[in-house]
């Protein structure tokens, strides 16, 4: 009985061990492919969208990943997760401001669907050889409409996404299944956690410790959520405020030490800063931390926070650039209301106009709105605003023809055409003002100066010459009266003193000799002032010299024929 024991036993071991040496073959062979299918993905590969069945499986398991991290404690991994998740949606329809987080609440949306309906077996979803060979460009979840269809992804050919339709339409889907269980084995996405929970900025403690109407609904989103949002409007908004009226204060206090100009140099800057700093911060706040999932209540807050976020920057970009126009008239030195100046700041002006447009453009891009649409109304809107405002556009081109032109600059004495004579005192956007010798301010608007003949009686040089004619009687010594003319020169006060004067004898008159007095005057303004002073010096030198002012006489002869 032994030896047959022994017997037996010897081919039963023998086949043991050839199963044995059988399986270890088989792992061994297997071994290598089934290491390179538990290999992790590359950090930076691209979420499979190359057929319905690698963009299903794909956001079923980085939204399962998701949901885990989320547990764990893990929130950055979570987000990491959800946006690949969201790299399997077509969000080409959504707002390019806000099509981030409208993103992640579509994919929490869907994964919840997906999680309560019943799903075709994997291998009955179309893979890239089902799609090649059937020429397939959607595929459409059995019984539902949600559709993941195929997206031109440049020359290497076409990535399938949920389509736009049904990213849209997810939280709908969700609202009709919700009161549905889960399928056997779904975990489900984070909808319901995100309800019950807050950011890092708000203990998760204090959240489970709210009475049970806090987490009562309204307009899809808990109630401790709305308080949360106006709670952080009243303190975000007194810091705000608080921040401006300090930095103004030390600015002041500053100014009031050191002599300086701060608060009008930076002043300006700092309520458009903490404004833009509230908007952004607000964003963050409401969907990070107060959890807001509803797409459409979203939408209308984050509208408000860019309109905020847009104007501020507008504003201080204006700020900025009216700062940048001070410091280059500074850098220059050129004078503060001088012509130059004056180009400057139109030139700043015409910078900011063009930042203005080109943001709202692109607030109006980033909250949806059809960019060429609005171009076209900007263009209509312009072209209506020059026909009302041509008058003003009018004196706008002539005020940048006298800029570029410089006819004339502040301080000099011109003349306009045939009348308005005096010193320009401004030179506007819309008009240019002129003081007359009667102390008068007179404003010709520019598309007017533009046009007219301008006689500039300071230019080249300051001074001005007059001539001041004077007529001496018949029998009179020229040279005397020469000599009486150049020695009521030196009695004006507003003779030029480094320019002589000069005398000419133009004609010989019915009753007088002609004479005409040359003077240079310091300031052409004081022309009649001039005039003044130099006939009374003269008619005392002709009488000081015994010198005749002739009169008009006339000889008349009679003649009668006998």
């Amino acid at each position: 009985m032994l030896l047959v024991r022994v017997s037996l036993s010897i081919p039963n071991k023998a086949a043991i061990i050839f199963l044995v040496m059988a399986v270890c073959s088989a792992v061994a062979w297997g071994l290598p492919n089934s290491v390179a299918a538990t290999q992790p993905l590359h950090p930076l590969a691209p979420p499979d969208t190359s057929s319905p069945r690698a963009t299903f499986q794909t956001f079923l398991d980085e939204m399962n990943k998701a949901v885990a991290a989320f547990e764990a404690g893990r929130r950055d991994d979570a987000i990491d997760f959800l946006r690949r998740a969201v790299r399997c949606l077509n969000l080409e329809d959504d707002p390019p401001a806000i099509k981030r987080v409208l993103g992640l609440y579509s994919a929490v949306y869907l994964k919840e669907t997906l999680d309560r309906i019943e799903i075709p077996p994997l291998n009955e979803i179309p893979d890239a050889k089902t799609v090649e060979a059937a020429k397939l460009s959607r595929w459409t979840i059995p019984y539902t409409e949600i559709t993941i269809a195929a997206v031109k992804d440049g020359p290497e050919g076409a990535k399938f996404l949920f389509s736009p339709e049904t990213v849209r339409r997810s939280e709908q889907f969700f609202r009709k299944v919700r009161n549905l269980p889960y399928q056997p084995g779904k975990v489900g996405a984070l909808y319901e956690k995100l309800i019950d929970s807050a950011g890092p900025f708000i203990p998760r403690r204090l959240i489970g410790e709210l009475p049970q109407w806090c987490k009562a609904e309204f307009l899809g989103q808990a109630l401790w959520q709305w308080m949360g949002l106006l709670l952080y409007f009243a303190i975000a908004a007194g810091v705000v405020v608080l921040a401006w009226k300090c930095g103004v204060g030390a600015l002041r206090f500053l100014d009031a030490r050191f002599d300086s100009n701060l608060r009008h140099a930076v002043g300006t800057l700092i309520l458009p800063i903490m404004l833009i700093l509230f908007a952004q911060t607000g964003l963050q706040f409401v969907v990070y931390d107060l959890h807001f999932r509803d797409a459409s209540v979203y939408s209308v807050i984050a509208f408000a926070f860019l309109m905020i976020s847009y104007s501020a920057t507008i504003w201080l970009i204006g700020a900025l650039l009216n700062r940048a126009a001070d410091v280059v008239i500074a850098v220059g030195k050129f004078e503060s209301d001088g012509m130059y100046a004056q180009l400057i700041r139109l030139g700043f002006d015409v910078v900011t106009v063009v930042i203005v447009v080109a943001t709202a453009i692109r607030l109006g891009a980033g909250l949806g709105l059809p960019t060429y649409s609005l171009v076209t109304g900007l263009g209509v809107g312009g072209l209506a605003v020059a026909l009302a405002g041509r008058e003003a556009l009018s004196n706008l081109i002539g005020t940048v023809a006298i800029l570029l032109d410089r006819p004339f600059k502040l301080g000099d004495f011109i003349v306009l055409g045939e009348g308005d004579r005096g010193t320009v005192t401004a030179i506007g956007l819309r008009s240019t003002r002129i003081r007359t010798r009667d102390g008068i301010l007179v404003s010709i608007p520019n598309s007017n100066v533009a046009t007219m003949k301008i006689v500039n009686e300071s230019a080249p040089v300051t001074e001005a010459r007059i001539r001041v004619p004077v007529g001496a009687a018949y029998g009179s010594s020229v040279v005397e009266v020469e000599q009486a003319l150049l020695s009521a020169c030196t009695q004006c006060e507003y003779v030029a003193t480094d320019l002589a004067p000069s005398v000419r004898l133009t004609a010989f008159g019915d009753s007088s000799i002609e004479f005409q007095l040359f003077v240079w005057i310091v300031r052409p303004e004081f022309r009649e002032r001039a005039t003044n002073q130099l006939n009374r010096a003269i008619f005392d030198e002709f009488r000081k010299r015994g010198l005749q002012f002739p009169f008009p006489q006339r000889d008349v002869h009679i003649r009668t024929d006998e």
